[in-house]
């Protein structure tokens, strides 16, 4: 089980206070995770309609919360019944600060979990299945979501969803026997129980992109600096149909330091999103070992497939979680800014600490985060180049001396 970093408290920009069955709950928010500014509506209809399930049939003892945030919808189903909870979601920073509300709202260890994997990973059968759906994961995905979580239902296991009125009808279409039907001002909860669908659960690790196919959004071939490659993108990631100003703005350094990039044996890829820059820095330079380590898994699961070779993935949500494990000799980075906080001097104490002796890290960034980078530089680090590309900047550094 992964541990809660001790440096959490960095990524959280608010705290709201929410009552549930007679309880009250303080939930640690953050910019970088939806529903920033409170509790969402949707939420608090789907724990509307659970709180009257509790009133009317045994509690659950299994529950998945699927697509977990920040973890209320876990949390709450948690407080008040001998269950177990798995919070699951794509996103590191969720699986983080749903460990850090649950333990501040005295929710043990033992009864709630949190995991960063895709939706409906983790064996079943499940009691209870509490998700609210992402709008933007994708049909093919959201319709894998309905057959699947229906498949792994207890006989008597009941699945509550809620989502977006205007994708309601679609649900309805796929449900094959809707139980209960709840409509607001901006969300329709949808509660359906057990029948025929994989009982099989989302299985992440290599060959995730051939296992899951719903996730598969686009096959194409894509060019940077007069390098050609391919790649399959996923649901759930950015950069699907072109690589994203940080990565372009980054491959342009990169071709311009040609030669006066060190040769590199190990590299660590942060952040690498759909692949485009792993895969298009591959094509022109060999690295005996990679590793793969962001926040979205879905996206490293994307990266580590389109890299064609066996590479280590970890979820992270910054630079820290990393050190001590080992150096690279080569780091691209294209971290992504969390309104509200500052981490850019963390970030450089852990990249001295990552690099290997004369190693070089490549950062790209919007313009602005890059200017403000770029004048935290310590002493020990000497630029190697630096480049700017409609609204982006790429920036070179070496370590030399730690």
């Amino acid at each position: 089980m992964n541990p809660i970093p001790a440096g959490i408290e960095a990524y959280i920009t608010k705290r709201v206070s929410f009552a549930f069955r007679g309880r009250t709950f303080n939930f640690a928010l953050s910019q970088g995770l939806f529903s920033s500014a409170d509790i969402d509506a949707g939420s608090r209809l789907l724990l509307k309609v659970f709180s009257q399930m509790l009133d009317t049939r045994p509690p659950p003892k299994r529950i998945l919360d699927a697509g977990c945030g920040m973890g209320v919808l876990g949390i709450c189903a948690a407080a008040g019944a001998d269950c177990t909870v798995r919070c699951q979601d794509r996103d590191e920073l969720a699986r983080q600060i749903t460990e850090y509300n649950a333990r501040q709202n005295g929710i043990p260890q033992e009864k709630l979990s949190a995991h960063t994997e895709p939706l409906l990973a983790g064996d079943g059968p499940w009691d209870l299945i509490l998700s609210n759906l992402p709008a933007k994961a994708g049909k093919p995905v959201l319709e894998d979501f309905i057959r699947r979580s229906s498949g792994l239902l207890n006989p008597e296991g009941r699945a509550v969803i809620v989502v977006v009125n205007p994708l309601a009808d679609f649900f309805r279409s796929r449900i094959e026997k809707i139980i209960q039907d709840e409509t607001g001002p901006g969300h329709t909860v949808l509660v359906y129980g057990p029948s025929e669908g994989p009982r099989e659960p989302v299985r992440p690790g290599p060959g995730f992109l051939t296992q899951n196919p719903a996730y598969h959004r686009h096959s194409g071939r894509y060019e940077m600096k007069k390098i050609g490659y391919t790649l399959d993108t996923v649901y759930g990631a950015a950069d699907f149909d072109a690589p994203g100003g940080p990565a372009q703005a980054g491959a342009k350094l990169a071709d311009k330091l040609g030669p006066r990039l060190p040769p590199a044996s190990t590299g660590l890829m942060y952040e690498p999103g759909q692949g485009h820059f792993p895969v298009w820095f591959a094509a022109g330079r060999s690295l005996r070992e990679y590793t793969l380590a962001g926040r979205n898994i879905l996206a490293l699961e994307a990266s580590r497939h389109n890299l064609r070779q066996k590479v280590e993935i970890r979820s992270t949500v910054d630079f820290h979680a990393l050190v001590g494990e080992k150096s690279w000799d080569f780091i691209a980075a294209f971290p992504e800014a969390i309104p509200q906080t500052d981490r850019l001097g963390a970030h450089w104490e852990d990249l001295a600490a990552l690099l290997a002796d004369r190693g070089v890290v490549l950062l790209g960034f919007p313009s602005a985060e890059g200017e403000r980078f770029d004048r935290k530089k310590p002493k020990f680090f000497t630029r190697l180049g630096d480049v700017k590309r409609k609204g982006f900047r790429a920036l070179a550094y070496q370590k030399t001396r730690f």
